[in-house]
């Protein structure tokens, strides 16, 4: 009788527990579902706003493209415009325009510009900068950058006493052309800069007197910067 109640009472023992037990692993269950839940949720959340992020993204890449493409277009518009003008202001002077990709270029031989060897304008050339500031100045959002070109020659020695090199008056060269744009024909500073190259950017061979003729310019490159 006694073994009988011990086995009775173990087997509600058994039983409890395992009850306990189930309960437990239960209430786990809930808990461990109710974090998939919110995890799936989660990621339900982040993957709407990958979309809605995807879609702004994408609505305002084609916003941005076709803007690119209107101002391209216009920039293509004034260039036309500004090189029909100049060309027309320039035919008489021989004097080369041509398109560089989105730039003007208007290639001017330094013997139009200046006397041999000197740094000062002649009537001629303060002619011709006269008529690109007026092509330019219909223009107002156009800037303009002038370049000075030699040739390899060096300087012969009375040139020498007032120039280091082909360099320094290839920049001086600039610089004249500069500022009388600025100071005589109203042309803002702010749209002007200057570059001496020397003789680091032939546009052909030095060999031949022709050659060098051809390096001794002035580039005048006009272009829209980016806003």
């Amino acid at each position: 009788m006694r073994n009988h109640l011990i086995g009775l009472m173990t087997l509600a023992t058994i039983l409890f527990l395992s009850g306990c037990a189930t309960q437990e692993l239960k209430e786990k269950n809930e808990v461990l579902e109710l974090q998939l839940q919110q995890e799936e949720a989660s990621q339900e959340q982040l993957r709407k706003d990958y979309d809605e992020q995807l879609e702004h993204q994408e609505a305002t890449s084609e916003r941005e493209q076709i803007k690119a493409r209107s101002e391209i277009e216009a920039l293509h518009l004034d260039l036309d415009a500004l090189r029909l003008d100049l060309k027309e202001a320039l035919r008489q002077n021989n004097i080369k325009v041509q398109q560089v990709e989105n730039l003007t270029v208007i290639e001017l031989d330094q013997t139009a510009l200046f006397p041999s060897g000197q740094v000062d304008l002649t009537a001629g050339g303060k002619a011709v900068v006269k008529e690109i500031a007026a092509a330019l100045n219909h223009y107002p959002d156009y800037y303009i950058r002038i370049e000075g070109h030699s040739d390899s020659l060096p300087l012969n020695a009375a040139l020498k006493e007032l120039y280091i090199s082909n360099w320094e008056l290839s920049a001086i060269r600039a610089a004249t052309v500069a500022k009388y744009m600025i100071y005589a024909l109203d042309v803002s500073r702010l749209r002007i800069s200057i570059a001496g190259y020397g003789d680091t950017r032939p546009v052909t061979d030095n060999l031949t007197p022709e050659g060098r003729s051809k390096n001794r310019r002035i580039r005048a490159v006009i272009f829209k910067p980016r806003s």
